[in-house]
């Protein structure tokens, strides 16, 4: 089999092996892996829905690009590309770019957070709407910039799909409404980035 079936300018390596994103205001999503890189980029299927353009960051347990065996290295790359996928059992194919064009100039960061806020574990029902249809969820973390809410819908929600959500305050006894937009989505719920602030309802 050809290393570089796509005619590439850089010649891309067949290499297995289980990845975490990191996206800067969600924090870590599980399950995608990696299957061939080159100097410049890397592909890697998995269930969550990513737009094109987004940046990212994707670790690598004993990463092909170290010096030993056993290191965990972490990169921050730009997603060129998405496919749908038939005969994986992921749903998607993803192609990304490393932001650093020259691997000596890479900066290599191993294992560092890049949540912009704090995230906190939780459990709480809610309500949101979109398109004037209402829908119960779960949020399973929060924090100032947004929340993963657990959904029961069979389909994902569209990544830059914008929304209300109701959040009831058990404490004050009253409702918290905030409009949210997609970041990222899967089969088991997405990623929300809160687009104001607050108010009481």
């Amino acid at each position: 089999m050809s290393s570089n079936p796509e005619k590439r300018d850089n010649t891309r390596f067949d290499y297995q092996a289980p990845i975490v994103l990191e996206d800067a205001k969600f924090g870590v999503l599980q399950g995608a892996r990696m299957f061939n890189y080159s100097d410049f980029g890397l592909y890697f299927e998995t269930d969550h829905f990513l737009a094109p353009e987004t940046d990212i960051y994707v670790g690598i347990p004993n990463s092909p690009y170290a010096p030993d065996p056993d290191i965990y290295e972490r990169y921050h790359t730009l997603i060129k590309w998405r496919k749908p996928l038939k005969k994986s059992s992921f749903y998607y194919g993803y192609g990304v770019r490393f932001l650093k064009t020259d691997p000596l100039d890479r900066p290599i960061e191993r294992g560092i957070e890049s949540r912009k806020h704090p995230r906190k574990l939780c459990s709480l029902d809610v309500k949101y709407a979109i398109q004037k249809q209402i829908f119960p969820g779960e949020v399973r973390n929060i924090s100032l910039g947004g929340v993963f809410l657990r959904t029961h819908q069979n389909d994902s929600i569209d990544v830059g799909q914008r929304f209300k959500l109701a959040v009831l305050n058990r404490k004050r006894g009253n409702v918290i409404k905030r409009n949210g937009k997609v970041i990222w989505s899967n089969r088991s719920g997405f990623g929300v980035e809160f687009q104001r602030l607050a108010r009481k309802i």
